[in-house]
């Protein structure tokens, strides 16, 4: 046991002495304690945010990339319809002969852009000629139409030659001045002596489709073969529609923002867009080559992030990295990429790692004022021993020996102790004081444990008004529950379709209030990427409840999306399959499956017909808990492709309003 050589001294004087260790041994043990406690949870709450974010940024590539998927889907289906509707225009015009006179061109090789001339007899299409036109302002023959029809770009192909290079003669595809790309031509053979993937396949007579590049951009495109009268390959007829266009999504991306210092771009992933920026981030240029680009540490980080997307196999990975900043000090960075092969695209959410971790500060900060509270505190215990212990000095000796051997313990890390002395005098309150502290230091060690595991629930009780220590316990607590609970709502909401609801950010203060906004400025940007489609989507209940509709839905209807939640969906489009076995969102639900469907539409007295996809929706159990639904207007590629009796395409004025292109 540790005895103190005090023989020189008076007893009051060896009470006081006595008194006065036990105490600071007291509160250097409680410092101790409260240090380690306050490494873990800081520890803790920075693997917390850290993950927090990432899911986020997680969350935000993947949504993208399933709001491409939608699109992609889209466009795909739209490109054999439009081939059926060229085809068609093309044969009303009349047959493919070649004239007697010829015509030169200069025709230029998309591919490496060499140029030579080219002396060919004159396309004619029921005996008129396709003509030469490179002017935008002035009409050409049959591409025009289809273009006014379908909303895709058109261009009528002319073999060039045996080997089979194929020369636009009549196009809607611009080239880099704004003229009409006449004159340029597909080789059949690329520069690298390989077979031209679409070339073949037409002079094979079979039609391609895929994705293929149209001078100096990527197309979702049908080639199909032109045969002249003997039945030989004498051209072809293509229909393409850019898989970048999509203005909706490429505004919404440019325009995204994650917390402060988050954004959102798009990267080429290989071919001649390889490195470059399809959708830049603030401060870069459309079509940017970055793949050059080094980070702090002198890594090509875009490399980097091109590389980890393709080698994921379709998911989302993180990647991190350290930006140079001219004049500061570099910013280290962490992304989540996706690559969505499709549009061989590389989808990148970043954020700087400073922000993730934002609110480890302010639990730092809270931490701090608690250990100076507990400083002042251990001050105030020190003085009040020291004036019990000159009050009762000769009745002292044995109640602090007891109290300095418990002191001793807990100066050890042991806080189970109990002091058993009582009485009426200032011993006795010292004693039970004492008691007290033992309690406290307890209470507070296990709140402080269980906040570590990440446990919200652990009661703690304020000692009184100046308990500063337990205060700032439960208030992290209270932040942290609240947090957590505002962000499992909003997940469960956004699973079920209310996109309408968000967290409420006035309950949380400083950097979790900045967190709530960042999370409710995610799902209003990716809301904004469901409005700006340029097609009708929705989410159905179970019950057939409206949980959302976007603003080209809305706007069809005449209606705001607002006004439009908690109706039944079968009041507003009023579908064929509304009601019936056939509806594709009913199917859904049920089959747990994506279901396709064309049916008729009567919204606001109008006649369309349509065709809509539906794919369900579950929760975090896997339980269905609504549906998706897109629609698409088919009205103008029907009525086309019927014939004369439906207008050669024309919808007529009274469903020209709601077409969606």
């Amino acid at each position: 046991m540790f005895q103190m050589r005090t023989s020189g001294l008076d007893l009051r004087r060896k009470i006081l002495v006595v008194a006065l260790l036990p105490t600071a041994l007291l509160v250097a043990a409680f410092l101790v304690v409260f240090a380690a406690q306050r490494s873990r949870i800081a520890g803790d709450v920075e693997a917390s945010m850290g993950r927090l974010a990432e899911e986020g940024l997680t969350r935000a590539a993947r949504d993208l990339r399933t709001l491409c998927e939608s699109a992609h889907r889209e466009l795909w289906q739209q490109v054999p319809r439009s081939l059926r509707v060229a085809r068609d225009q093309m044969e009303r015009l009349g047959p493919l002969s070649f004239s007697r006179e010829t015509v030169r061109w200069t025709a230029v090789n998309q591919l490496d852009r060499s140029a030579g001339e080219a002396v060919l007899p004159k396309l004619l299409l029921g005996g008129a000629w396709a003509g030469q036109n490179a002017e935008p302002a002035r009409p050409s023959l049959l591409v025009d139409r289809v273009r006014e029809l379908v909303g895709a770009e058109a261009t009528l192909f002319q073999r060039m030659n045996e080997r089979g290079d194929m020369l636009r003669v009549a196009t809607t595809v611009p080239d880099g001045n704004g003229h009409r790309a006449i004159g340029t031509y597909i080789p059949a053979v690329d520069p690298d002596g390989k077979p031209n993937p679409v070339v073949s396949t037409v002079l094979r007579g079979e039609t391609y489709r895929g994705r293929a590049r149209v001078l100096d951009r990527w197309y979702l495109s049908g080639y199909e073969p032109i045969r002249d009268a003997s039945g030989r390959i004498a051209g072809m007829l293509f229909i393409g529609l850019r898989q970048d266009s999509l203005e909706g999504i490429r505004a919404g991306v440019a325009a995204s923002r994650i917390g402060e210092t988050g954004t959102m771009y798009a990267l080429g992933a290989s071919g001649n867009q390889r490195g470059h920026y399809l959708i830049p981030p603030p401060g870069h240029a459309d079509g940017e080559d970055a793949w050059d680009a080094r980070d702090a540490r002198g890594e090509a980080y875009v490399q980097a992030l091109v590389r980890a997307a393709m080698e994921a196999n379709g998911d989302t990975v993180r990647v991190s990295f350290s930006r140079p900043e001219t004049g500061r000090a570099p910013r280290e960075r962490v992304a989540a990429v996706a690559y969505f092969a499709p549009w061989d695209w590389v989808i990148v959410a970043e954020m700087d790692r400073d922000e993730a971790v934002a609110p480890l500060r302010v639990v730092q900060s809270s931490l701090a004022a608690s250990a100076v509270t507990v400083v002042g505190v251990g001050l105030l215990l020190l003085l009040a021993s020291i004036w019990a212990a000159r009050k009762a000095a000769s009745r002292l000796a044995a109640p602090l020996e007891a109290m300095a051997v418990a002191a001793e313990r807990i100066a050890e890390g042991d806080v189970q102790q109990e002091v058993t002395y009582r009485s009426g005098d200032e011993v006795g309150r010292l004693a039970e004081a004492f008691r007290g502290t033992i309690r406290y230091l307890q209470e507070v060690a296990r709140g402080a444990a269980a906040l570590a595991r990440g446990d919200l629930s652990t009661p703690l009780v304020l000692r009184s008004d100046r308990d500063e220590l337990t205060r700032s316990v439960l208030s992290a607590q209270s932040e942290l529950r609240r947090l957590v609970e505002e962000t499992g709502a909003l997940a469960d909401a956004a699973v079920e379709g209310r996109l309408s609801e968000r967290a409420d950010p006035s309950r949380h203060q400083g950097d979790f209030r900045e967190v709530v906004e960042g999370v409710n400025a995610t799902l209003s940007t990716l809301v904004g990427h469901l409005d700006a489609m340029p097609a009708p989507a929705m989410i159905v209940s179970p019950e057939f409840d409206i949980r959302y509709m976007n603003q080209t839905g809305a706007s069809l209807l005449g209606r705001t999306p607002q006004e439009l939640v908690g109706t039944k969906c079968y009041d507003s489009y009023r579908k064929g399959d509304c009601r019936t076995a056939r509806c594709a969102c009913a199917r859904a639900m049920t089959e747990d499956r994506e279901v396709s469907s064309e049916t008729d539409a009567h919204p606001e007295g109008l006649d369309l017909q349509i065709l809509y996809s539906a794919v369900p929706l579950r929760d975090g159990a896997g339980r269905v808990v609504g549906a998706l639904e897109v629609v698409t207007d088919q009205t103008a590629v029907r009525r086309a492709v019927d014939g004369p009796g439906g207008g050669e395409g024309d919808p007529g004025p009274e469903c020209r309003p709601c077409l969606v292109r």
